[in-house]
């Protein structure tokens, strides 16, 4: 047999291997795992006093806005991930609002509330729904700190490219959570048993990458499902209720929104933005986050060490790719840490 063939079928090997041992591992997790344990505790959305309204982003489409506390308080913008909604960050509103935050959060299009628009998702129109909020929350000569969730720190990053001179007017610090600025799929596949894949089928993984990304897939409240969301989203460690938040946010999304923004987020490259972020920022990401590991978060903090920009840089232990849902309090004392002196005392 030629070297070139044996090659080959190593590679395949490789690949049935690992593909086997990722379906053993959620179909553990599925076999193993109650539906509803025992005590099991829900989470619930912060339901203090709220303001709903509708913004419209540069090509018409209407984004659907919500704020929390009062009007002249300090400004978070908090900006939700993939698959999620304007409920994604239910700990950290209470959390700001009670020390007199004026916070805002607003659903990405195509999710939750936020019409999709007539055009085709990419990280321009990201980042100008983005631009459109901020010029609607942020008053002229105030600034905010912009707190984004994967996808929405990738909002963050694209809005950064194509708004470098709102950067410093708008915002006097980011963070970036749980996110990457490029290279999703070998990211991604390298924090699981496919980790090899990348390196002996680089094609192949970016396609099997936006082919499982961008798959038109209804997700239903069932023990399968519920095993992958948790494989993929959470981790070990997440209770019952971080599971079923998430479960319940990712099936309201729409499928077919789910699958062509996940086809443009597995090649997406927002690494310039990420250089014109001229404001200190903050990189956090969670020790068994699957979805966007903490070596995707080593690469965004070793571009803001070269621009000088890097404040923070943090793991968070016991904590999967929904950090602001399975270690709410872990992610607020970061905040706090950040916001420092300029934090109001708590109510």
């Amino acid at each position: 047999m030629k070297t070139s063939s044996r090659l080959a079928l190593g590679a395949l090997g490789a690949v049935g291997a690992g593909a086997a041992a990722a379906a053993a591992g959620i179909a553990a997790y599925a076999l193993s795992s109650p539906a509803v344990p025992q005590n099991a505790k829900l989470i619930e959305d912060y339901a203090g006093p709220r303001e709903d309204t509708y913004v419209v982003s540069g090509d018409g489409t209407r984004l659907h806005v919500r704020s929390w506390g009062p009007v002249d308080g300090p400004i978070a913008v908090l900006i939700h991930g993939w698959t999620c909604n304007v409920t994604n960050f239910p700990k950290q509103v209470e959390h700001l609002v009670s020390r007199g935050f004026r916070v805002i959060g607003y659903d990405q299009r195509g999710h939750g509330e936020s019409e999709p628009g007539a055009f085709a998702f990419t990280a321009g129109v990201l980042a100008d729904d983005l631009h459109a909020v901020l010029g609607h929350a942020v008053p002229a000569g105030r600034k905010a700190i912009l707190v984004g969730h994967s996808m929405g720190a990738i909002t963050i990053m694209a809005w950064a490219g194509k708004y470098p001179e709102e950067v410093a007017e708008r915002a006097h610090h980011a963070v970036l959570s749980s996110t990457y600025a490029r290279d999703a799929v070998p990211g991604f596949a390298g924090a699981t048993p496919l980790a090899a894949l990348p390196r002996i089928a680089p094609r192949f993984t970016d396609r099997l990458g936006a082919a499982v990304l961008g798959a038109n897939v209804k997700v239903r409240h069932n023990r399968l499902h519920t095993a992958v969301v948790r494989y993929a989203a959470l981790c070990g460690y997440a209770s019952y209720g971080a599971v079923r938040y998430t479960e319940d946010m990712v099936a309201s999304c729409p499928s077919d929104v789910r699958a062509e923004w996940g086809r443009v987020l597995s090649g997406i490259d927002v690494t310039e933005g990420l250089r014109k972020l001229t404001i200190p920022t903050s990189v956090v990401v969670g020790q068994f986050d699957h979805l966007t590991p903490p070596a995707d978060a080593e690469v965004i903090a070793a571009e803001l060490r070269l621009t000088g920009h890097l404040d923070r840089f943090a793991v968070i232990r016991d904590s999967g790719h929904m950090l602001p849902l399975e270690q709410p309090e872990k992610l607020n004392a970061l905040l706090d840490s950040i916001l420092g002196e300029s934090l109001p005392a708590p109510a």
